[in-house]
């Protein structure tokens, strides 16, 4: 969990204030299709920490979206951070970081920066980090010596999801927490581009980072943007999640909408979940899935049809995480495949 600040406490306390002085509105479905019934999680664990590609059980087990719970077992103060491979990453809140390897899970590296690391991934022995003082840096962990490190402008709060930096061959593609994104050669130690997608003052964090096909997607809480090798084209909305599934993209909107786009952003169709607030999504095989906090499953095909609105046991007060084809929240889990 990123260090927060006194102005960030301030405005965190009149947002709850605001929240609970507002009409309360939540998501009620007219018919659903049944109770979908949870297991005890096997780990007696629960579930806390989750970020974009993963989370943390209680008993500092890792879970990561590819594989799910993982016998791999993080010191007292670490979370998970990102995986490839052969490697996970973690790190605390004083700036500490290390990478295990996933062959037998033990420590491959350690060090010690003067920030806290929000995200970071690896290649070969090249570390490109962001981190919570909203400076970026690329690091050789075989040398132990830093290649590239900027400053960039100071924020005040950020989103529990922020994206990993993406790399492309000698590209390395870092998603910043003022919402732009820097695209570096890494051979050259040269910002080659810097890409803004949104100006928001709070909550402005790249959440959403992802290359397919030669077209880069990324998005922050505001705003989604595509750059293929012709274009950019960018789609404004208020941003809950974000699924980008072949060469579909869903956004999964704080209204309630789930909104099927195309991959120059043009609308394909809508559905209107009204009001429900949308705290986990995946795509697994052919299905879209959202959790909805009052306490449902829905589940949707890629068309937005066929849709099946399932009441959970309670209302989700706890994390929750999709991670390979298994709903964690809590201490519980449901498998849906």
């Amino acid at each position: 969990m990123i260090k927060t600040n006194s102005l960030f406490f301030i405005t965190f306390l009149f947002a709850i204030f605001a929240v609970g002085c507002a009409d309360k509105t939540v998501y009620e479905p007219k018919i659903t299709d049944g109770k979908i019934k949870y297991n005890k999680m096997v780990e007696k664990a629960v579930l806390k920490n989750v970020v974009r590609e993963g989370a943390m059980l209680s008993d500092q087990k890792v879970v990561t979206k590819k594989e799910g719970i993982v016998d791999l077992v993080l010191p007292k103060g670490f979370s998970f951070i990102n995986e490839n491979d052969d490697f996970v990453i973690a790190a605390d809140e004083d700036g500490n970081l290390k990478i295990f390897s996933k062959k037998d899970y033990k420590e491959n590296f350690s060090k010690k920066f003067d920030s806290q690391v929000v995200s970071a991934s690896l290649k070969g022995s090249l570390l490109a980090l962001v981190f919570a003082n909203n400076s970026i840096s690329l690091y050789d962990i075989k040398s132990d010596k830093t290649l590239y490190n900027e400053q960039l402008d100071k924020v005040i709060a950020v989103d529990a999801r922020a994206a990993n930096p993406i790399f492309l061959n000698d590209i390395i593609i870092y998603p910043t927490l003022d919402g732009r994104l820097l695209i570096m050669d890494s051979v050259r130690k040269i910002v080659l581009r810097d890409v803004a997608i949104s100006d928001k003052a709070l909550f402005n964090n790249v959440i959403f980072l992802k290359v397919y096909d030669n077209i880069l997607v990324a998005a922050t809480a505001s705003k989604v943007i595509v750059i293929t090798p012709e274009n950019i084209y960018t789609y404004s909305e208020d941003i809950k999640d974000i699924l980008y599934v072949g060469h579909d993209i869903y956004l999964f909107a704080k209204s309630g909408k789930v909104i099927h786009l195309d991959e120059k952003l043009q609308k394909i169709n809508e559905s209107d979940f009204e009001f429900a607030n949308f705290v986990a999504v995946a795509s697994i095989g052919d299905k879209l899935y959202g959790v909805e906090k009052n306490g449902y499953l829905i589940e949707m095909d890629r068309n937005l049809s066929n849709i099946k609105v399932k009441r959970l046991d309670d209302e989700v007060e706890s994390a929750s995480i999709f991670a390979n084809g298994v709903l964690y929240i809590g201490d519980k889990e449901i498998k849906l495949r």
